[in-house]
Formats: C-alpha cells, structure tokens, sequence
C-alpha cells in the first residue's frame, strides 16, 4: 500500500534525524522527567520530547512490520522491501530502548547487549536516514 510506503520512507528519517541529531535521553543528566520539559515551555513536537520519541519508536516498529505484511505493486514478499523494514526495526527498538532506560528507575534492568544498541545510535541513524532516502528514490529496486 502507498500509505506504508510513504510512512515508511517518513518515519525511517524521522527515526533518523531524531538518533544522529537528538540528544540521548538514557544519561542521567540530559533527561530531565516529562514534567520538566512540558513546563518549561516546549511542546509535545519537541524533537527531545520523550513523548515524542515514544511515538516514533512505537509508529516505526509498527509500520515496519505493516510493510513486511503488504506488497506493493508487483513487489518480491517481504525480501522486496527487507532493508528499510531492518532499518525501521532497529530506529524503533533503539528509541523505545532510549525511552524504556531514561524513564526507568532501574538503570541496570536492561541486559547488557541491549545497551550497546545505544552506543550505536548514531549509526543507526545514519543507516535509517540511508534507507529512508534510498527507498524514496528507487521504489522498485529489491530490498530497498
């Protein structure tokens, strides 16, 4: 479906810009509560927000696996759009991940291979950013 495919390209540099640009919300001393950042003046669209990565994480997860469930027009089954539904996959565990250990009051609750996810935010970022722009220009290429 065209809707997918353009949330897809969307939310793949969204989910992008928000890892390579945005600050990490898993420091202690960058993340200040949700309470804090409402009353300071900044809205819901705060590309900091944590509701607003909440979103992103949960919106990009779902449309990945959205896009692995439909074909669009004449596409391979799910090889044919493989590399934005990995990069989707991972942008939307890494933010939800960032999410889940900023807001938790149990910073050592998340295994250890989980957290080396967000010492390579920026990478998959970038990746993300790759797959969004690379599936927005080729549509009919397989894997993008």
């Amino acid at each position: 479906m065209a809707q997918f495919y353009f949330l897809s390209v969307l939310l793949n540099v969204l989910a992008g810009l928000i890892l390579v640009y945005g600050k990490n919300l898993a420091q202690e001393d960058e993340f200040s509560g949700e309470g804090d950042s409402v009353s300071s003046g900044s809205t819901i669209l705060d590309f900091n927000s944590p509701v607003f990565r909440l979103v992103v994480g949960i919106l990009c997860i779902f449309v990945a696996v959205m896009k692995i469930l439909s074909v669009f027009r004449n596409d391979v089954p799910v090889i044919g759009d493989l590399f934005p539904v990995l990069a989707g996959f991972a942008a939307g565990f890494s933010i939800l991940l960032e999410y889940y250990m900023a807001s938790s009051s149990e910073p050592s609750s998340v295994p250890p291979a989980a957290g080396a996810v967000l010492g390579s935010r920026k990478i998959i970022g970038a990746v993300c950013i790759a797959a969004g722009i690379l599936h927005f220009v080729f549509p009919q290429i397989v894997l993008l």
